[in-house]
């Protein structure tokens, strides 16, 4: 781990806090062909989870740091279940260090459905193409990348930029945030803030939006079973197994949980409104969805709508006989439930108790953790802010993000931590994440460098402030 904790950074730095050298200049077409290279060779590692197993591709990475002198070094959680931290030191001795977090691994993706190979890293019409370009190896190159051009630069930020790439955050983390959590304290110490995925700069036709997550909805991962007799399926009882948890199953779907809109929430849509591509009553979502029930409906009709205002229960996963012809003694479905900040988890899980009316229904809970929030108001949402106003003359909002990632283990150490990375992407671009024909612009990547470069220096005290 040499050179990678906090500790002896004040010592490296021979330079004082208050000079700031002309940096060297930076080619940026010739970077943008290196991130995509690497990119397309990232993507080419295949790290579907499970099982995961990413540690060819902290392998790719640490060569990439260890090329430009930046020590890294990676752990493995279990076999083949890597973390790879890199630590790009500064000159402040007592300012807070700021992590580049991203994951490695990725979903499954069917080659069937996709115009190319999901796991060739083809560079086709200007973009490159394969799983994870979007979710979450294009923004990890990107925030590699813009480390990179600051060390050739020659800046010297007032604070250190620390980069995880991490294992199983598509499972929830286990593997790879939260190892880091528990086993590497001394990794993480020193840091006040946290980038990770969760937000961008959301493409609109009347202009662009940074959006910035603050906070993200909990998931409450189900597993419901139920039992009854085996038996011959030629010979059925009155209920089994299988038919008490199909009955319960149905009154979970035409349940429909009570609409609450949060303040990120309420501002996010308010800014739609102001941008003009959205109708008037987005400006004050909450009177709207109270009042006017017509708009009420066609607002929940749509699923991304939904998830922002209310909680959801999505059931997932089915099992009961292997055989036509068998009734079995057990059957069990899982269910994805995703949880507003602030609904009480145990008056949520009455709630489904109640719901399924069935006492012989077991309920187990699979992956739970505490809501946290981090604060609007920060160092780096000022930069942020800045950002937006330099380079696209756009507003900045806090949202909600309606799934989870691995910032809730930082947040839960008191790390201001935000969904965000500098990236464009459209709606339509956003079906993409977990699903067919992923893919990022080649442009979209050197965009998304270059103002991750200005952001750290931004925050690290070297220029626009």
């Amino acid at each position: 781990m040499l050179g990678i904790a906090r500790t002896g950074a004040a010592a490296q730095a021979k330079r004082p806090p208050d000079a700031k050298p002309s940096p060297n200049p930076i080619d940026w077409d010739q970077l943008t062909q290196e991130a995509t290279d690497l990119l397309s060779s990232y993507i080419r590692i295949n790290t579907t989870d499970p099982p995961g197993d990413e540690l060819p591709a902290a392998k790719l990475l640490r060569e990439k740091f260890l090329a430009d002198g930046i020590p890294a070094t990676i752990w493995e959680s279990s076999p083949g279940r890597a973390i790879l931290a890199a630590r790009l030191h500064g000159i402040g001795r007592h300012t807070k260090s700021i992590i580049l977090l991203s994951h490695m691994d990725v979903v499954p993706a069917n080659p069937k459905e996709w115009q190319v190979a999901p796991f060739s890293g083809t560079l086709k019409n200007g973009e490159i193409w394969g799983r994870g370009a979007l979710d979450d190896k294009g923004p990890g190159v990107v925030e590699l990348m813009a480390m990179l051009a600051i060390k050739r630069m020659g800046v010297l930020l007032d604070r250190d930029v620390l980069f995880l790439a991490t294992a199983g955050e598509e499972v929830g983390g286990a593997a790879g945030a939260g190892w880091v959590i528990e086993n590497k304290p001394d990794l993480y110490s020193d840091a006040g803030y946290l980038l990770n995925e969760g937000g961008g700069i959301l493409v609109q036709k009347s202009g662009k939006l940074y959006t910035v997550s603050v906070t993200e909805k909990v998931p409450l991962w189900l597993r419901l079973t139920a039992s009854g007799p085996a038996g011959h399926a030629a010979v059925p009882p009155a209920a089994s197994a299988v038919t008490r948890l199909v009955a319960a199953l149905d009154r979970l779907d035409t349940y429909r949980t009570p609409i609450r809109v949060i303040n990120p929430v309420r501002d996010y849509f308010h800014s739609l409104a102001t941008l003009g591509d959205v109708p008037d009553q987005f400006s004050d979502l909450a009177v709207a969805l109270r009042n006017d029930p017509a708009f009420a409906r066609n607002f929940v009709a749509v699923p991304g709508q939904n998830a922002q205002v209310r909680d959801t229960i999505t059931p997932t996963v089915l099992r009961g006989s292997d055989k036509t012809n068998t009734i079995p003694s057990t059957a069990y479905a899982e269910v994805d439930c995703r949880l507003l900040p602030g609904t009480d988890r145990k008056d949520f899980l009455a709630t489904i108790h109640k719901v399924i009316a069935d006492k012989s229904i077991k309920v187990d809970v699979l992956l739970n953790f505490p809501t946290v929030a981090s604060p609007q108001k920060s160092l780096l949402m000022n930069a942020i802010r800045i950002v937006a106003q330099r380079f696209d003359k756009a507003p900045t909002v806090p949202r909600l993000l309606d799934g989870f990632t691995d910032s809730h283990y930082f947040r839960e150490k008191g790390v201001v931590a935000y969904g965000f990375i500098p990236l464009e992407i459209t709606p339509a671009e956003m079906h993409e994440v977990h699903g067919i024909n992923e893919r990022i612009a080649v442009k979209n990547l050197h965009g998304g460098i270059e103002r991750m470069v200005n952001l750290l220096e931004i925050l690290g005290g070297r220029e626009g402030q």
